[in-house]
């Protein structure tokens, strides 16, 4: 296994560590929950980058790197909604739209047609991983105690949710039309 896809399976052994995050007994979890989801979502910009670089792309690596990225945003996003800091409607969009994608991929793959990432799925995916730690984060004291840095807060949390949100409608959208021929109506 190359180190890229290692970085990948470090990746999904990450995910258990965020949800157990969630349930520690500390003052301090959802800054661990934060830690551990931002140094997940560096191994997922390192893989990619370092596989390309070093001519090692896989298989493998295509086929776990995405599962892997969805393991941990959506991870993220249900635990968030468990514990009652996160839209539940939002939740099912981004979730809803993966598994669109996902179908989607497995009808073409069937067919013999391979389909690759777009840029705007991977500005979806940046932006998520952006927005998650702000949402981690929103009740804690330190964001909480000035009204002026509360507002600012919330404002860059939304924006970055608000394009989160936009890219994954529009990613999904503009996935489907160009790849329409993959599914047949008859």
């Amino acid at each position: 296994m190359n180190f890229a896809n290692k970085l990948t399976m470090l990746r999904i052994l990450m995910v258990p560590v965020l949800i157990l995050c969630f349930y520690l007994p500390l003052s301090f979890n959802m800054w661990l929950a934060t830690v551990v989801f931002i140094l997940a979502s560096i191994t997922d910009a390192l893989d990619g980058r370092y596989a390309r670089k070093h001519n090692l792309c896989s298989d493998f690596g295509r086929f776990l790197d995405p599962i892997a990225d969805k393991l941990l945003v959506c991870s993220a996003f249900i635990m968030l909604v468990e514990f009652k800091s996160f839209p539940a409607v939002l939740t099912f969009l981004f979730i809803g739209r993966e598994f669109i994608i996902s179908g989607f991929r497995l009808v073409a793959a069937k067919g013999g047609t391979v389909i690759a990432a777009g840029i705007t799925g991977k500005i979806k995916t940046v932006f998520q991983c952006i927005a998650i730690p702000f949402w981690l984060l929103k009740d804690e004291w330190i964001f909480n105690f000035a009204p002026v840095m509360t507002t600012v807060f919330l404002i860059c949390m939304w924006a970055v949710t608000a394009v989160a949100l936009i890219a994954s409608v529009y990613s999904c959208a503009e996935y489907l039309y160009k790849n329409r021929k993959v599914i047949s109506f008859k």
